[in-house]
C-alpha cells in the first residue's frame, strides 16, 4: 500500500509540474505576443479554453 502511495504522490507531482509549465509557457507566448504590435489589433484579447479531462493512471 505504501508503494501505491507514493506513485500516487509522485504522479500527482509531475502533474502538477507540467501544469505549471504549460501555463507558464502559454503565458511567456501571450507576452511575446502581444508586446509587438500594442494596439494594433481591436479585438480584445481570447482566453484559452481549459480542457476538462479526467486524470489518467500511468501504469508501466
Amino acid at each position: 500500500m505504501q508503494f501505491s502511495a507514493d506513485f500516487m504522490a509522485l504522479h500527482a507531482h509531475q502533474n502538477d509540474v507540467h501544469r505549471a509549465e504549460r501555463q507558464l509557457g502559454l503565458r511567456r507566448g501571450i507576452d511575446e505576443a502581444g508586446s509587438d504590435d500594442v494596439g494594433a489589433s481591436p479585438e480584445p484579447a481570447r482566453r484559452h479554453r481549459r480542457m476538462h479531462r479526467a486524470p489518467r493512471l500511468a501504469l508501466r
